[in-house]
């Protein structure tokens, strides 16, 4: 456990930033990481092309039950989230004039051994706990807002 932070925290983190390097690479600026108010979260915020995205972030491993976590981004969560942007946006009052995107990005983590059967958009290894992290899928609106 790094810093005291359940595994699965770290790992939804690192998650995070594997998404946040390609989008950097291609030309996005990270405006947040993990922005929050009471009920709400958004994973990653960011601009590209002059939209404003705001991305959900599934991190799950090869054998999961999820659909590597697109059955978790229910209706709820997805209003829950859409309500955290309208939040953000009042908050931030001169990005509110932005074409909006609502984004999901699909990251798996699996030993750094196991052979990769698929061609990840972005990979980051992390030799701190011997995983792979690959972004195997991005989705552009995904839900909308």
């Amino acid at each position: 456990m790094a810093g005291g932070l359940p595994h699965h925290m770290d790992t939804g983190k690192k998650g995070e930033e594997v998404v946040a390097q390609w989008l950097i690479a291609r030309g996005g600026r990270i405006l947040h990481q993990r922005w929050r108010w009471k009920r709400g979260e958004i994973d990653l915020i960011a601009i590209e092309s002059n939209t404003l995205l705001f991305i959900e972030v599934k991190t799950r491993n090869r054998s999961n039950w999820d659909a590597d976590g697109l059955l978790a981004i229910t209706p709820q969560k997805q209003a829950r989230i859409v309500c955290t942007a309208q939040l953000f946006l009042l908050k931030h009052p001169h990005l509110a004039e932005q074409p909006c995107r609502f984004d999901v990005a699909i990251v798996r983590h699996q030993p750094i051994n196991k052979s990769i059967s698929i061609a990840p958009l972005h990979l980051l290894a992390d030799i701190t706990t011997g995983t792979n992290l690959l972004l195997i899928d991005y989705l552009p609106n995904a839900f909308d807002g």
